[in-house]
């Protein structure tokens, strides 16, 4: 199952394109975002070079979104489950396929964007930081992890949905638009959305400073992997039920 499922997956375009597009945009936008920062840093400021790095993420979380639900929805499944009607099987062979995915496509781009995006950091005469220096691999290791979150919740959303446009558009709502408009938000909802919004406590993994206002890196993308583990068992019991 786990084969053809692979099979399955790298014979689609739009699955592939969205890993490029994961790939490509994350250093990018990662080298960018670490530019624009270090040129705006004033030397007093707390800073954090690694997340600056890896800001990209924001952004590339879509492209993770989007492959999540590609890989269920692109597929026809009456015929995938006549050659599999084990359901719970053929769900779970599509959700390691894609989170093994993700997760090496996410480490590679968070190093590559690290690197580059330290590298700018540097040429400013920036303090930057290195891949020993503490939290710098965790922080690398939990943009993958934060990816591949991200993917699955995709992959859950369209099969509670059956539709590519409903659940894209529900994952990008719910997963970056509300904490963007947080700042118009009642204050009590704001604090809220801002501290334990389950994509936004997921980027804490970032963070390499502490902030007294947020979550620890750990316990912020503890929330976004309860969420994630909540949609995909809705994901598989509604599988299961209903008819395809």
């Amino acid at each position: 199952m786990i084969r053809s499922e692979w099979i399955k997956l790298r014979s689609l375009r739009s699955p592939a394109w969205c890993l490029i597009a994961l790939l490509a945009v994350n250093v990018l936008f990662g080298w960018m975002i670490a530019t624009a920062q270090a040129r705006q840093w004033d030397g007093v400021a707390a800073w954090d070079p690694v997340r600056a790095s890896l800001s990209g993420v924001i952004v590339t979380q879509i492209a993770a979104a989007v492959f999540g639900v590609l890989a269920f929805t692109t597929e026809t499944i009456r015929s995938s489950l006549a050659a599999m009607p084990r359901r719970s099987r053929l769900l779970a062979a599509k959700t390691l396929v894609v989170a093994v995915a993700v997760l090496l496509a996410g480490l590679v781009a968070a190093l590559l964007a690290f690197l580059a995006g330290q590298a700018a950091i540097a040429a400013r005469g920036v303090p930057h930081a290195g891949l020993t220096d503490p939290g710098a691999a965790r922080a690398i290791a939990g943009a993958g992890l934060y990816l591949t979150a991200v993917a699955l919740i995709g992959m859950a959303a369209g099969v509670l949905t059956r539709s590519t446009a409903a659940a894209v558009t529900g994952v990008i709502a719910g997963g970056l638009l509300v904490p963007v408009f947080a700042s118009a938000m009642p204050e009590a909802l704001a604090r809220f959305v801002v501290g334990w919004w389950p994509t936004a406590a997921g980027l804490r993994i970032l963070a390499t400073t502490p902030d007294r206002d947020m979550l620890d890196p750990w316990p912020g993308f503890a929330v976004l992997a309860g969420t994630t583990v909540v949609l995909m068992v809705a994901a598989f019991v509604t599988f299961r039920r209903r008819d395809t």
